[in-house]
């Protein structure tokens, strides 16, 4: 189980790093993809901000999960996979109500999310006690 756990958390590590990278290099490009609505002069500096904060924030996340991975008991990445699976549930919530048509990259998001949900389930599956 503490295999399964860390090599889901290395995996969403590099989906959250993939994501951090768009945010903080391109956010007009990241909120194109979830077709979020523009103003008549372009997407507002304070958007644009909040984008790259959100990617610092991925940032720190992509690097820790694996640390994690590596490091952590196996009572740690149980810990750690239950928390992910209601970081992960809410991402996907907050990706169903946000403010933009189901286009592609609200799918794509809430999918993403979705399935990590799964990932983490299975891989808090099977967890043995050792008395």
């Amino acid at each position: 189980m503490a295999k399964r756990l860390a090599l889901i958390l290395r995996l969403g590590a590099i989906v959250f790093a993939v994501s951090a990278l768009a945010l903080l290099i391109t956010p007009e490009l990241f909120l194109d993809f979830l077709d979020l609505e523009e103003g008549s002069t372009g997407y507002s500096q304070e958007l644009i901000w909040a984008m790259r904060m959100m990617g610092a924030c991925l940032l720190i996340a992509s690097v820790m999960m694996p640390l994690v991975a590596a490091f952590a008991s196996e009572r740690a990445l149980r810990q750690v996979g239950v928390l992910m699976v209601g970081i992960c549930s809410l991402l996907s919530l907050l990706t169903f109500i946000a403010p933009a048509p189901w286009g592609n990259g609200k799918v794509v998001f809430a999918l993403v999310g979705g399935l990590f949900v799964l990932a983490y389930l299975y891989g808090l599956r099977g967890r043995r006690r050792k008395y």
